[in-house]
């Protein structure tokens, strides 16, 4: 069974924000959608720009700086494609947990 693993308080992002975090070597981008946490793959599966740190946009959608692809950090769904050649394809998403007020991602 996967392990959880401490990624960082629960105060550390606001809500509407997004950070990037070492989770056992792993880069993963966290997202606080209105006080919930959701954990996704830093880097958009297109051409691997980096999402995590930009502001989440209408509350639950981080947006590519490269191409425009747009992701709902909830599901991982690809909700726009890529505006320059249609690529589509979800973000991969992992558990998370708050213990002891700390957001917790299992990986």
């Amino acid at each position: 069974m996967a392990e959880f693993y401490d990624a960082l308080p629960i105060d550390f992002i606001e809500p509407g924000e997004t950070t990037t975090v070492m989770v056992d070597g792993f880069p993963v981008a966290v997202a606080n959608v209105d006080g919930e946490y959701f954990a996704f793959q830093n880097l958009c599966p297109h051409q691997g720009s980096k999402l995590g740190g930009r502001s989440l946009d209408q509350g639950c959608f981080i947006v590519c700086p490269t191409h425009a692809s747009r992701y709902d950090v909830r599901s991982g769904a690809c909700v726009r494609p890529s505006n320059s050649d249609g690529f589509n394809q979800d973000l991969m998403v992992f558990p998370v947990r708050i213990q002891d007020d700390v957001v917790q991602i299992q990986i």
